[in-house]
């Protein structure tokens, strides 16, 4: 019964009393202590604070639970929790604790589930909060152990009944391995038939199942839970099947760590569930619930902040290295580079008998190449045009542009003419400075003359007769050239 883990305790807590189930606690048996002892309460907790470091679990098996089958409309994830949040307090409106669970293979279906005030199992999650016990409910527990103890039973209508000290006899129906009903009748006098009590209260609750859909008592299944049980009263019936399974087996069948072998009574096999795994439902006190997660809060801030700063050490440490290694190859760079300057040092002193008169030539050829290089001239537009002047003609100025870096070369020339001809004779002066201009332009072929001024101007309307006497001496005129190219 005890295998040296972690201590855990479990009550079962009904409305006749407690069952307190030690497990993995040496020295330590089960023990019953009932309503009426007053000194009850007292006995459980010190029991429990004999064992500080015990994991608790509260398993509530008494009347203050309340239980509805709801169908909700096909909504969104957040949409579903509202409407499911205002269905609970539509339902138990007194309820201290509410909950509910989705059906399997039901998208649509819930279980709404309410835990009234005067519930004992609240209040002793209540006088226990500092120890964060586990509260679960017995129906919803034994209603997942009924779909493991017959396979049969996840297919249709199945019913589990089961006798507890705590409360008395428990029916617990299931549609499909879903819970949708569940009832607590008091046990019985002494001397009285249990059979009897068992066959009325199913009649009873076969009424009340024609509502929730169940059609004929043939589709329902019954798993009694207890032994040496009279079977007799219960042919009339006329059940789909009947099976009655001793705690003791039923706990050797599902494999659990313990369980009674000499007493009717299911609250250690129920308890045995409890004892190495996690309850299918486990629920808290709103206050116990805060306290709870600021506890887990603080905890796994502790170990988030703890794995943050190793991390960042880990990553510091990382950098450090990687930087590390990177001023090592700087100076490791810098040596290499600063001893190849001295060896280039070196070289140019020892080669300066060398090089310092090839510089000077250097040096000298540049400065010859500044003061030699070609500067454009006009002499051959020049000399051109001194080929084509006559002895009648003479140049008194010359104007040379070349300035415009890409613009063509221009000449203009100012020519006075020396002819014999009367100076009066305006008309032959003009056509000998034409014949002038076009000799030029024959022997400048590279220059094209884009603008000439004559002697004498030519006016509106003007007409070139012998007869006019206002003309100055040596008449001179304007000849432009403009080289082709540029």
């Amino acid at each position: 019964m005890f295998n040296g883990t972690r201590p855990h305790i479990i009550l079962m807590i009904g409305d006749d009393g407690i069952v307190a189930v030690p497990h993995d606690i040496a020295n330590a048996s089960v023990f019953f202590v009932p309503t009426e002892n007053k000194n009850g309460a007292q006995i459980i907790d010190d029991f429990i604070n004999r064992y500080p470091n015990a994991r608790l679990t509260l398993c509530a098996d008494n009347l203050a639970q309340d239980y509805r089958v709801d169908a909700l409309p096909p909504l969104t994830i957040f949409d579903r929790a509202k409407l499911i949040k205002r269905r609970l307090q539509q339902s138990f409106p007194l309820a201290r604790v509410t909950t509910s669970r989705r059906f399997t293979k039901s998208k649509n279906q819930i279980l709404l589930i309410g835990l009234n005030g005067n519930n004992a199992a609240l209040q002793w999650a209540d006088r226990l909060r500092g120890r964060m016990p586990r509260l679960t409910l017995l129906p919803v527990e034994a209603a997942q152990l009924l779909a493991k103890l017959s396979a049969e039973t996840t297919k249709g209508w199945a019913m589990l009944v089961s006798r507890q000290k705590t409360g008395g006899f428990r029916q617990i129906v299931t549609h499909k391995g879903n819970l949708v009903f569940t009832r607590l009748t008091p046990l019985p006098s002494d001397g009285e038939d249990q059979s009897n009590i068992i066959v009325r209260d199913i009649q009873a609750s076969l009424d009340y199942l024609t509502r929730l859909g169940l059609q004929n008592a043939h589709d329902l299944s019954v798993l009694l839970l207890m032994q040496n049980l009279d079977l007799s009263p219960f042919a009339d019936l006329s059940l789909q099947s009947l099976q009655c399974l001793p705690p003791l087996a039923a706990a050797q069948k599902l494999r659990l760590p313990f369980a009674s072998d000499n007493d009717d009574s299911a609250d250690v096999f129920y308890a045995a569930s409890f004892a190495e795994t996690r309850p299918a439902l486990s629920l808290m006190l709103p206050d116990a619930k805060n306290l709870y997660l600021n506890k887990q809060t603080r905890f796994w801030g502790m170990r988030a902040a703890s794995a943050c700063l190793a991390f960042s050490l880990i990553f510091a440490v990382c950098n450090a290295a990687d930087l590390f290694s990177t001023l090592y190859q700087t100076e490791q760079e810098t040596t290499r580079l600063n001893a190849t300057q001295n060896e280039l040092a070196q070289a140019q002193a020892n080669a300066a008998p060398l090089t310092e008169p090839l510089g000077r030539l250097r040096q000298a050829l540049a400065r010859r190449h500044i003061y030699e290089q070609e500067t454009p001239t006009p002499w051959h537009g020049l000399n051109e045009i001194a080929a084509a002047l006559t002895d009648d003609s003479k140049i008194i100025h010359i104007d040379w542009e070349n300035k415009t870096a890409g613009a063509p070369e221009k000449i203009t020339i100012g020519m006075r003419m020396t002819t014999n001809t009367d100076a009066t004779d305006r008309a032959a002066i003009v056509t000998r400075f034409s014949n002038i201009t076009q000799n030029i332009a024959l022997a400048a072929a590279d220059y094209d003359v884009v603008e000439t001024k004559p002697p004498f101007p030519a006016l509106p309307q003007e007409t070139v007769t012998a007869e006019t006497t206002t003309s100055a001496p040596d008449p001179t005129g304007d000849i432009i050239l403009q080289r082709k190219t540029p």
